[in-house]
């Protein structure tokens, strides 16, 4: 008898799925443009919140000359599209219900021609079209029923919860299906505003380039990867699918001639804000600079550099150590070595007083202090800043340290470049931007990646950026990009 019981349940709720499915499957069909639109404006409010818009008038100006051109030969050329310059370095673009489409510093960074920036609005103008973000939602709310009635039918509580509307697929994009259908879309509507498709083509590999590269910089430092839409995943090289999807658009081609050379739209980026504008100082190869308390302090070469709330902190290159630099504020009546033991609750092993450049502080090891590994052994300093009233805290320490420090060389050698800025040191401490300059002859990626500022990898991100990665060097009288 329970077993019937079980079997009715089972057709009860299988019927109910099919129900289910078939509802949502045309939810987002059935939804109207006035709705599309007013969901597209609500989520609009919140990721400009959240990346904040890049203020460049001219080159919004231009972005949104090239997508109202492609967007024009789309299925939905009624349709009103906003085209918005995310102002954050993350190599990202995406769409939203209702015409919005988004573009970020660091994806225009990567493009070299306006056909790859039409590529790249293209593909988003299809996500809109064929409603992609609906259908996945459509499909999320499926996974939810599908949870429901595995609860009912089991007596199990189900897990699955929907989250964010769309903010999942606006770091991971879409599935294989729809960024394909995407690819082969967006082609259509390119050729027919006078694109070649094979700039798709083109663009798609300078972000499988930069995938390859981010995996294997987080294998070599022990890290996730972080990889935006997943280009590798959905554009395999062994697949050649995408390709001849794309290429069955040349077809539509009639007049290309590229009617902004590609000279023009490099020269539209120069002076484009490169980096991280939410870091605070600023890093030159390993060098940090605070222009601000106008101090500076070398870190072992090859170490992340990362801007902290109160300071700054950098990772060794396989992640087993860690080096910080925090401020505070001093208290006239504790020397350097009670501030550290009164104030911050250490107990120092061994230590003795020390002066770095001109600052009076005090050097030591503590025996166990609170670092992101837990407690550890540490090196420190304590640096009076007399004028300012400031305490400079540097600290070190190793993931696997016991009892010794494996990293204390480093860690004294950091504390001992600490420095006060100079007039030549303001000179060079600024913002980082894009420049865009002609290649010299015999000039090669090498010699400007050893001139760039860039902290880590210098090489393989210039020769991603210029569309010459893994080997490529620039011809004589070539634009290119660099770093400044």
């Amino acid at each position: 008898m329970m077993l019937q019981v079980m079997k009715i349940i089972q057709l009860k709720s299988l019927y109910l799925y099919c129900v289910l499915a078939l509802f949502y499957a045309s939810a987002a069909v059935a939804m109207s443009e006035e709705e599309e639109v007013k969901l597209g404006a609500e989520e609009h409010r919140k990721i400009i919140a959240a990346f904040g818009v890049y203020r460049n008038k001219e080159l919004q100006t231009y972005v949104e000359l090239v997508g109202n051109r492609v967007a024009k030969e789309s299925s939905r050329a009624e349709l009103i599209f906003h085209f918005t310059i995310l102002n954050d370095d993350i190599l990202n673009a995406f769409a939203l219900p209702g015409g919005y489409v988004y573009v970020t510093r660091g994806m225009l960074s990567h493009m070299n021609s306006e056909s790859e920036l039409a590529a790249v609005l293209g593909h988003e103008i299809a996500h809109i079209t064929e409603k992609h973000g609906l259908r996945s939602q459509t499909r999320s709310k499926i996974v939810g029923a599908i949870a429901t009635i595995g609860a009912i039918a089991t007596g199990t509580p189900g897990v699955y919860e929907l989250g964010n509307l769309f903010g999942g697929v606006l770091l991971k994009g879409y599935s294989r299906e729809f960024e394909l259908e995407a690819d082969a879309v967006g082609a259509q509507y390119m050729a027919k505003a006078g694109y070649s498709p094979e700039a798709m083509l083109k663009t798609i590999e300078i972000l499988k380039s930069n995938d390859r590269l981010e995996i294997e910089h987080a294998r070599i430092e022990k890290r996730a990867p972080e990889v935006y839409h997943g280009f590798l995943s959905t554009h395999p090289d062994h697949d050649t699918r995408y390709k001849e999807a794309v290429r069955e658009s040349l077809v539509l081609l009639e007049d290309y001639d590229e009617f902004i050379r590609q000279d023009e739209f490099l020269e539209k980026l120069n002076g484009m804000t490169y980096g991280d504008v939410r870091q605070v100082g600023v890093v030159r190869k390993n060098t940090f600079f605070h222009p601000k308390l106008g101090i500076k302090i070398t870190f072992p070469e090859g170490w992340r550099i990362e801007t902290t709330r109160r300071g700054v902190q950098a990772e060794s290159v396989t992640a087993n150590a860690i080096f910080a630099v925090n401020t505070g504020r001093m208290n006239s009546k504790l020397t350097p070595k009670e501030y550290l033991e009164q104030k911050l609750g250490m107990d120092i092993r061994e230590g003795r007083e020390v002066s770095v450049s001109k600052l009076k502080g005090f050097l030591g090891i503590v025996n166990r202090a609170d670092s992101p590994f837990g407690p550890r052994p540490m090196r420190v300093a304590v640096l009076y800043d007399q004028r300012k009233r400031l305490v400079y805290i540097l600290s070190g320490a190793g993931k696997h340290d016991l009892r010794n420090i494996a990293d204390d060389r480093n860690f004294i050698k950091t504390i001992f470049s600490f420095d006060l800025m100079n007039r030549d040191d303001r000179k060079i401490a600024h913002k980082p931007k894009l420049q865009i300059v002609r290649a010299e002859a015999g000039v090669t990626m090498e010699e400007l990646a050893e001139e760039s500022p860039i902290t880590n990898y210098a090489l393989d991100k210039l020769r991603v950026m210029n569309g010459l990665y893994p080997d490529g060097q620039p011809e004589a009288g070539q634009l290119i990009k660099i770093v400044d």
